[in-house]
């Protein structure tokens, strides 16, 4: 009697060592790596709103990357910060997030853009904020792509990239290996998008309940190649500007705190970046915007 007693405890014990091996393992996460490029003049919540999703994404090793050494001035220099790492010496990451800002001199900064071009094979995903696609379209990764960027910046894009295909009104465009979103806060929607593609919609979800970001519309976005699954009725925010004159003396201060090509803020205005028409001075965020100005003057110009 005792040897059976025994050996039906000795049965119960190897069922239950066998019944919780045979439990199916939790997923393996695989890390990625996510480089955030800073430059001079970039627009805070470009970097600032992609940086704080992915902070939250689980595998996720998040850092900033600048040609630069030291501490440099974000847009309208209201903040200052300091990259992780420098273009040789960062690590090559799974996926690189461009912000926009103010962007004709890291446009030129020909390191910048080598560097972007040179690893785009290595990377998983690339992605764009605001007229961060114009750094990317300098590197040579927009031909042929649809694509979309700062509603104020559409026909700007379409003028510098002429065959790439730009969305207007898009929160985002998932093109494959490529997201570009629309301005400032779209950046958050499209990581939150990444999040989804990566770690599944729930993850996302929690990341955007988290973030106590209540306005995030998942389908707010163009997916290549995926149906639409409603269509998009965000309203048109641009309006056709009309031709405006003025007979008072020319003065030097810029009629506006805006920039009339691009509609960012304009901050320490100098000779180089204003230009005279039509009875007013007007001010730019960088001289490639003045010179879009002064190709269509009239284009740009809204009704006082």
């Amino acid at each position: 009697m005792k040897n059976r007693l025994l050996f039906c405890c000795l049965f119960a014990l190897l069922s239950a060592i066998h019944s919780g091996s045979a439990q199916p393992k939790p997923p393996v996460v695989k890390p990625v790596k996510i480089a955030i490029l800073l430059f001079p003049g970039v627009e805070l919540l470009d970097f600032a709103g992609p940086l704080e999703v992915f902070n939250h994404m689980e595998g996720a090793s998040v850092f900033t990357v600048a040609s630069q050494i030291g501490p440099m001035k974000m847009m309208q220099n209201m903040l200052t910060v300091t990259p992780d790492y420098t273009l040789n010496t960062v690590p090559q990451p799974d996926i690189l997030v461009v912000p926009g800002g103010r962007m004709e001199d890291v446009m030129a900064d020909t390191a910048v853009v080598n560097w972007i071009r040179r690893t785009t094979a290595g990377r998983q995903l690339t992605m764009s904020v605001c007229t961060g696609t114009y750094l990317l379209g300098q590197a040579g990764l927009l031909d042929g792509k649809t694509v979309t960027t700062h509603w104020a910046a559409t026909d700007m894009l379409r003028q510098m990239m002429p065959k790439t295909t730009v969305k207007e009104h898009t929160r985002f465009v998932d093109a494959g290996s490529l997201v570009t979103t629309a301005g400032v806060s779209a950046g958050i929607d499209g990581a939150l998008h990444v999040v989804a593609r990566l770690r599944g919609q729930q993850a996302a979800q929690q990341i955007a309940r988290l973030m106590e970001y209540d306005k995030w519309e998942p389908e707010a976005g163009l997916v290549i190649g995926k149906p639409a699954k409603r269509p998009l009725t965000r309203s048109k925010l641009a309006v056709s500007p009309k031709v405006t004159s003025s007979r008072r003396k020319p003065v030097e201060t810029p009629a506006s705190q805006i920039d009339p090509v691009c509609h960012m803020a304009v901050d320490k205005i100098t000779t180089a970046d204003t230009a005279y028409y039509a009875g007013k001075y007007y001010g730019f965020c960088s001289k490639l915007c003045k010179q879009h100005f002064k190709r269509e003057p009239a284009a740009y110009i809204k009704a006082n």
